[in-house]
């Protein structure tokens, strides 16, 4: 047994090495930071940005991105820019909506200088579009020359986009033994190549986390996910490496081996989810709504950890939306734009206004946008809209917060009269049910999607169930997905029978084949679940 001790002692070194280095929040309790990024530091402003070892270089069409750098240098307006800012947003919008990536990133390229954009926003912008591996390339030269004017909370979001470039190319490609696996030769590979390769992405995820977290804001938050995603790849890439024969076929050697391989790599794994939900919090507090950052995280976390599965709120059914204006180049960007970027670029512009509304909700509400909301009287179809992106940020992120003002939104209109449109009641109905639920993604994570109260809450769901409308049929599903979260803690086949029946009424109902089939297979799920209490309860 002894050369698969060695690998356990190399994974455990790297599960536990640096742990002092992890950005100190706790996932499970206090708030995200959101203020304001202090002043920059000497070692954040105007110098080299450093990659540590063992980072990855880029992958080479990095460079032609780089490359692109050189349009920027014209006059201080040149052509693209145009002649005002409505001009230079116009051809923003115009530069997003190209359909190849390398016309685009030129397109944008030459609006870097434009007059009408915050020093460094359009570097972020086309960082953030661009590869995730790349980032770091790109965004070296404004942090090695900084341009004058340029803000704290854009300075951290490029600095958190390089750190996320070098995060994401670490963990990825191990080193491998060719066959024949014998035991002599896979021993010395752990004790060589693997188990060097394996601390040193350890302790270059550490230093970048560290480094992370010292920013504020987005930059913070694109960093704590990034460090996350790599800490959690551990687990895959590790149990992947393939076994020697001698192992391998032996049942009860292989069940001993990942039976402590998994408990030698629990401390990276709990790091990573903790890393990432820190980072999906700041996300959360800044109005994030659809990004791949948050989607790669979700996804892993989903995965390795199943039963606790952040993704579940996802398939409640709401009313589509209709799709948003493409009028002026505000309400075209509002749509194009991540939130973080539309809040930096779009800030002079109301989110009060319904159109404008509308086009955020494809992305995000960022806190300048949030704040003009909170802070204004709005009209029935903007409460409704706003309402509708609360909800989306509580299903992303399980934030009880976000249901809770949603429900005071919409419980009741702004005559102080019950909502009369069916996805004003819907978004109602929804929002009560879960507005006692978690308070965040971690609480999910680390306690269960507990809804203490929200079983009562289902009255205006199993309410609105009634109607005869396409709502009522979404209205049912729902419900039943709620209670399918939160079964009771003693097995009880009544309680599923009865769920199965529920979702069997929102399956007849269901007018969208692909919703009618969800339906029809949780309610068979249900109705396996609650024959096998049964005939366990008869042996």
């Amino acid at each position: 047994m002894r050369p698969w001790l060695a690998l356990l002692c190399a994974f455990s070194l790297a599960a536990c090495g640096g742990a002092n280095t992890r950005p100190p929040q706790s996932p499970a309790g206090g708030q995200a930071a959101t203020a304001p990024a202090a002043a920059a530091t000497s070692s954040q402003t105007g110098a080299a940005l450093t990659t540590p070892e063992s980072v990855p270089p880029p992958p080479p069409e990095c460079a032609s991105f780089v490359s692109l750098d050189a349009t920027a240098s014209g006059s201080a307006q040149p052509e693209p820019c145009g002649s005002g800012r409505e001009q230079a947003l116009g051809a923003l919008a115009d530069a997003l909506e190209l359909g190849k990536p390398p016309q685009r990133h030129e397109a944008l390229a030459a609006l870097e200088v434009c007059p009408a954009f915050p020093p460094g926003a359009i570097r972020a912008l086309r960082a953030e579009l661009l590869p995730v591996e790349c980032a770091d390339v790109i965004v070296a030269p404004v942090l090695e020359s900084p341009p004058a004017g340029l803000s704290p909370e854009v300075r951290d979001a490029l600095l958190g986009l390089a750190y996320a470039g070098q995060l994401a190319r670490l963990v990825r490609n191990p080193p491998v033994i060719e066959p024949p696996f014998s035991k002599a030769r896979f021993a010395e590979f752990l004790r060589g190549p693997l188990g060097a390769w394996v601390l040193g992405q350890a302790r270059a995820i550490d230093a970048l986390a560290a480094k992370g977290a010292e920013l504020s804001g987005y930059g913070k938050g694109i960093t704590a996910v990034e460090a996350g995603l790599a800490d959690m790849r551990f687990v895959e890439v590790v149990r992947e490496v393939p076994l020697p024969e001698e192992l391998a076929r032996d049942n009860e050697l292989r069940d001993v081996y990942y039976m402590a391989l998994d408990e030698a790599l629990e401390p990276r794994k709990d790091r990573g989810r903790d890393a990432a939900l820190v980072g999906l919090r700041i996300f959360a507090s800044l109005g994030v709504l659809h990004d791949q950052r948050v989607e790669r995280a979700r996804a892993l976390l989903s995965k390795l950890y199943n039963g606790r599965r952040i993704d579940r709120l996802d398939e409640l059914l709401l009313p589509p939306l209709p799709p948003p204006a493409a009028g002026s180049p505000e309400q075209r960007l509002a749509a194009l734009l991540p939130a973080f970027h539309s809040g930096i670029l779009l800030q002079r512009f109301s989110a009060t206004e319904p159109k404008l509304l509308r086009a955020l909700l494809e992305r995000g509400i960022a806190p300048v946008f949030r704040s003009q909301l909170e802070s204004t009287p709005l009209s029935s179809p903007a409460r409704q809209l706003y309402a509708r992106a609360l909800v989306h940020l509580g299903q992303r992120y399980w934030r009880s917060e976000d249901f809770a003002r949603a429900a005071k939104l919409v419980e009741l209109d702004a005559d102080g009269r019950e909502p009369q449109t069916g996805e004003a009641r819907l978004l109602a109905a929804l929002a009560i049910a879960l507005r006692t639920g978690p308070k965040d993604a971690a609480e999910m994570m680390l306690r269960g999607p507990f809804l203490p109260d929200s079983v009562g809450n289902l009255a205006k769901l199993d309410e609105l169930a009634k109607s005869r409308q396409p709502v009522g049929a979404w209205a049912a599903y729902d419900a039943a997905l709620i209670l399918e979260m939160v079964p009771p803690h003693e097995a009880d086949p009544r309680f599923w029978n009865g769920l199965a029946g529920r979702f069997q009424g929102a399956a007849a109902r269901l007018l969208d084949p692909a919703q009618r089939r969800s339906a029809q297979a949780h309610a068979q799920a249900a109705a396996e679940t609650a024959q096998a209490l049964q005939e366990q309860a008869a042996e």
